[in-house]
């Protein structure tokens, strides 16, 4: 664990867990989502490496946008605003008292709680003269995510949905956010759960059949083309194990459950053979995590270096053998011929 915090960059109670963020973990990704969601451009790159920077003023305003939740805030979490639902007759939720920017929480997130079964009311009326919402990017993205959750709920012909407040409400006893939560000299973020945790907990105890639903934004599915040659490179670099292969390694599994959507398996595949698709989803599948067949590879060992490849007809002869013999044919030519 003490090692574990050399790689956390702090600012009071907010953290960057760098060893969570695909941009630090693989050269090939280029989000920038919590830039995009930072109005005070406290995320730097130093060396190539994301950073936090003291210019951080804690919002949390980024935290919704991150897909593998590398980032947190101390005092937050979606567990502490599921008990705030379960114990209040009725639920409103506003970045002041035990919650910090809305933009805090992410589409799945508000799924999850909405899916406790209550009206939800949101208090977004302060926004307009927030330091941190700047050309109302923030309560945009809120909105957004809200009205999401509102859609997807409903797909599960679910009653309850997430309005907001037309009228500021009445002052809080509470004290704001950040009085409450001071951030301790000393402490270690937890291990980043894993994404959409909750409202696959939630799912399972809602769902008792198949239901198909339409693409949402924390939905995502693959498809692999034929020209796949079985180089592995997709499963050995995703970073949520979306991706695995079978015990003989003939099939390559995918789990839509686990998938967060980052491209790292598209922009690493040489052959451009996996891609994201947009279609209609069981989300039986997405909450059980269950894998299905993305490729079946029929295996054969080369008659040229003798190893295993993946056979798609004709001479059984590997990509990478025939290459090079059509490369360097004139090798292969004996002197007496060459005369």
């Amino acid at each position: 664990m003490l090692e574990r915090t050399l790689y956390i960059d702090r600012v009071g109670a907010f953290a960057l867990d760098r060893l969570s963020c695909l941009r630090n973990e693989y050269a090939n990704n280029a989000c920038t989502l919590c830039q995009d969601a930072c109005a005070h451009e406290a995320f730097v790159f130093k060396q190539g490496k994301l950073r936090l920077s003291p210019l951080c003023t804690q919002c949390g305003a980024c935290m919704g946008a991150c897909p593998t939740k590398a980032l947190s805030l101390y005092g937050h979490s979606l567990q502490k605003a599921l008990d705030f639902v379960k114990k209040e007759d009725a639920p409103l939720f506003a970045c002041k008292g035990e919650m910090p920017c809305l933009g805090a929480l992410s589409v799945d997130e508000w799924c999850a709680i909405l899916l406790e079964g209550k009206n939800v009311t949101c208090h977004l009326l302060e926004c307009a003269t927030c330091e941190h919402n700047r050309g109302s990017a923030v309560e945009q993205r809120i909105r957004v995510r809200i009205d999401e959750a509102n859609d997807f709920v409903g797909k599960l012909h679910k009653r309850e949905r997430i309005s907001f407040a037309s009228q500021k409400p009445k002052e809080s006893t509470r004290r704001a956010f950040f009085e409450r939560f001071i951030a301790p000299s000393k402490f270690v973020p937890s291990v980043p759960e894993a994404p959409r945790f909750e409202l696959k907990k939630v799912l399972k105890t809602t769902l008792s059949a198949s239901l198909r639903v339409e693409p949402f934004s924390f939905l995502h599915t693959k498809e692999i083309a034929q020209n796949c040659d079985n180089c592995k490179e997709c499963v050995q670099f995703c970073p949520s194990q979306a991706l695995s292969y079978n015990h003989d390694q003939t099939e390559l599994l995918f789990q839509m459950g686990k998938c967060i959507g980052c491209g790292i398996c598209e922009d690493i595949c040489k052959k451009e053979a996996i891609t994201s698709v947009k279609k209609e989803v069981d989300l039986i599948d997405f909450a059980y995590d269950r894998a299905i067949v993305l490729m079946h590879h029929d295996l054969q060992v080369c008659l040229t270096c003798k190893c295993a490849f993946s056979y798609k007809g004709g001479e059984k002869v590997c990509e990478r053998c025939a290459s090079f013999e059509k490369e360097h044919a004139q090798m292969f030519v004996l002197a007496s011929q060459s005369h």
